[in-house]
């Protein structure tokens, strides 16, 4: 049985990647083929709140060709991109026994993915731009914008901006600098389907629209699970910023002295009586939407930089096939990870991985909040027979 790994958010689950479960069998004897999941929980990397839960949204993906959904846990699922890719990639690792890491990409050209994977994780690449993010005259650029500058710079080459390259080239880094055996396998990203595309329709019921982009198998499903807001709540967001110290506050991720002072200020300032407003004001060129939205929950979750350092201890069983249980008791053998049944079999953890799951859990506690959520959800992983 071949083992294909795919790090994804199904927020929510289109057309684009149920083709692109059925690409990646294309590449080997479907029925030899074992699709494992490794899906953003909750929160997902645009500093956003999934639309939909991620139990619904493992059901859908299981119901649509994955065999295994196992959780990128927070804050990882909501982490900039490095941070994300090397989350998921060192959980596929630890998995024992994946052989191969799926991914789309927009250029879907393999050898300068492999090249610019190679040259951001360069010593002398990593130096320069420690350099150029230390000197005073690019403290208005953004991380991205000045880490282009410096590769085209040193290399003559355009770094791509696309979002599906971006994501291929730090999940070929991450197997890289973990010296895996996964192989990274090639997927060309078509945008005849899309996330934004397929929510905005959701949030308008234009579920005329919504049909093109949904698998028929689970349009039903999509259109009566409970749908979550994108942000947390208004109020308890601004009374946390307008009681919230600077320098406590910058300790947290993505969150600068500066951002956390601007937020402080606008927050106290009372012009603003929702988050979305005060988020628009304070965005800029370099701190923009999504990350000032990362930077906001992961200081409201009490998340610090030391805890997106370490790697995952811990994934949470959220869905799979009647064949995929089969792999789940091989990887039961061979992980090096717990790999909970259900948010019951948490007691089991100790240290770090413990702390981890308490982080997780407070998120989905909020998130719990946010939209109608079912208590039964996570009780057992979800089954399709």
């Amino acid at each position: 049985m071949i083992k294909v790994a795919i790090i994804c958010e199904f927020n929510p689950f289109h057309n684009g990647h149920k083709l692109l479960f059925e690409r990646v069998r294309e590449n080997f004897a479907p029925e030899q083929v074992c699709i494992v999941c490794i899906m953003s929980g909750n929160f997902v990397q645009r500093g956003t709140l999934a639309l939909i839960s991620k139990y619904k949204r493992s059901e859908f993906a299981v119901d649509c060709g994955a065999d295994i959904v196992i959780e990128l846990p927070y804050p990882w699922s909501a982490s900039y991109a490095q941070s994300f890719a090397r989350a998921g990639v060192s959980i596929a690792e630890n998995l024992g026994g994946i052989d191969y890491l799926a991914f789309g990409s927009e250029s879907f050209d393999e050898n300068y993915i492999v090249d610019c994977a190679a040259k951001i994780t360069d010593e002398t690449f990593e130096s320069e731009l420690s350099r150029m993010l230390a000197d005073n005259k690019n403290t208005a650029k953004s991380y991205a914008e000045l880490r282009c500058e410096v590769f085209e710079k040193m290399y003559g080459r355009e770094l791509s901006r696309r979002p599906n390259d971006i994501l291929a080239i730090e999940y070929v880094s991450a197997l890289k600098l973990l010296k895996s055996s996964i192989k990274p396998l090639f997927i060309k990203r078509y945008n005849d389907f899309s996330a934004t595309e397929s929510r905005k329709y959701i949030s308008l019921g234009d579920d005329n629209s919504l049909k093109s982009f949904i698998p028929e198998e689970i349009y039903e499903k999509t259109l009566s699970a409970p749908k979550f807001s994108a942000l947390l709540p208004d109020e308890a967001c601004l009374l946390f910023l307008a009681y919230s110290d600077a320098e406590k506050l910058s300790e947290s991720p993505e969150m600068s002295y500066d951002l956390a002072s601007r937020l402080i200020n606008a927050s106290k300032s009372g012009r603003y009586r929702n988050l979305t407003d005060l988020l628009d004001a304070v965005a800029t060129k370099k701190y923009t939407d999504a990350r000032i939205r990362r930077a906001l929950n992961f200081a409201f979750f009490g998340v610090k930089r030391s805890d997106l350092l370490c790697k995952p201890g811990y994934s949470l069983v959220l869905a799979s096939s009647t064949d995929g249980r089969n792999v789940l008791r091989e990887f039961a053998k061979s992980s090096k990870i717990p790999l909970l049944s259900a948010k019951s079999a948490h007691n089991k953890l100790s240290g770090i991985p413990a702390k981890q799951y308490e982080i997780s859990e407070k998120a989905d506690f909020a998130y719990s909040f946010c939209g109608e959520f079912t208590e039964n959800e996570g009780i057992k992983p979800y089954i399709k027979q």
